[in-house]
């Protein structure tokens, strides 16, 4: 497969095209407008006087922080709890396929951190019909799925939603997400942010296609109620990663520190869960190219890793634990 010779960015990524030099489009658009947050320090300011606003706003909670146990919001968790001194309730949203080994590091690190935990676990008959209806199904449009896995967007919409609902229920002003410089789709607006902005009916819509194969009972897990939306003031989403400053070798320093470990038996892509590979070989049976693509090209071009992990990272599905793909499928479909 011809990839660019600056990111990974492969031919078969919708949208791109590939020059005569070897350099892909998106490359060229990013050299052009000057990297992807012209405005870094405004977005920081911004950042910084929203957390000063809402600091003690709540009596026991300044900020829920989606933790999924994986390193990016281990990280997250001690940099807000560490540096910038907040209350914060940890959410973990137990999919089914986070790896054994994650429970450990959570407990390890929220145990030296002497941070608050809600775990919520869907019912397992209703989570693989939707992970299996994500797998197999145009569930979502292109225009999504050159950004992350079916099956991913299902499980992140669901992490998303189900914490700032949590945050809605305890008046809680602040919802932390632990993405990456690299997960940063299209614009600032995804770094900060209030979900009640985006008519109800357009997200509704979103859903439809799984919520006509399932039923509109999913809509407990990927929506909010019309009046959760109307609820004043709405808690404030936010990606700090990309204003804050990320830097993978330091992310690995500090989190081992805390205890926290890297599973084996996940895929390189992933730092907890075993339904990423499925999600990945299921992505690239269906539209021939890798979900990671765009992120880890992202990445390339931050200088956050050099094109050669980024390669390594997309071009082994199953890294170190050959099966696994197979075994989740089974669980979803038998």
């Amino acid at each position: 497969m011809k990839r660019c010779i600056s990111c990974i960015i492969p031919e078969t990524f919708p949208g791109a095209r590939i020059n005569s030099a070897g350099v892909c489009s998106i490359c060229t658009r990013f050299n052009e407008q000057n990297g992807i947050i012209p405005s870094l320090e405004k977005l920081r300011t911004k950042l910084n006087g929203i957390i000063d606003k809402n600091k003690g706003k709540n009596p026991k909670y300044d900020a829920l922080i989606a933790y999924s146990g994986g390193k990016d919001s281990t990280f997250l968790i001690y940099t807000l709890k560490v540096k910038y001194n907040l209350n914060i309730l940890a959410f973990t949203f137990d999919n089914s396929f986070i790896s054994e080994h994650t429970f450990s590091n959570i407990k390890s690190v929220l145990n030296k951190l002497d941070v608050d935990h809600i775990i919520f676990k869907p019912r397992y008959g209703l989570i693989t019909k939707i992970f299996a209806a994500s797998a197999d199904d145009p569930i979502y449009p292109v225009s999504l799925l050159k950004f992350g896995s079916s099956v991913c967007i299902s499980c992140i919409r669901m992490v998303n939603n189900l914490s700032l609902k949590t945050a809605i229920e305890k008046n809680i002003p602040m919802v932390m997400l632990g993405n990456s410089p690299g997960q940063i789709i299209q614009s600032e607006n995804e770094l900060i942010y209030q979900d009640n902005k985006i008519p109800y009916e357009l997200k509704k819509n979103l859903f439809k296609p799984l919520s006509d194969k399932i039923g509109s009972e999913i809509h407990d897990y990927f929506l909010l109620s019309k009046d959760q939306y109307k609820i004043k003031p709405f808690p404030y989403t936010l990606n700090p990663f990309p204003i804050i400053g990320y830097d993978e070798k330091k992310i690995y320093q500090t989190i081992a520190k805390l205890g926290w470990q890297k599973p084996d038996d996940v895929d390189p892509n992933s730092t907890n869960c075993r339904l990423n590979s499925f999600g990945i070989i299921k992505h690239k049976e269906k539209l021939n190219f890798h979900p990671y693509d765009y992120e880890m090209s992202m990445l390339v071009r931050l200088g956050i890793i050099s094109r050669e992990e980024a390669l390594k990272r997309v071009e082994d599905p199953e890294g170190r634990v050959p099966g696994i793909a197979s075994k989740v499928e089974k669980k979803l479909f038998n």
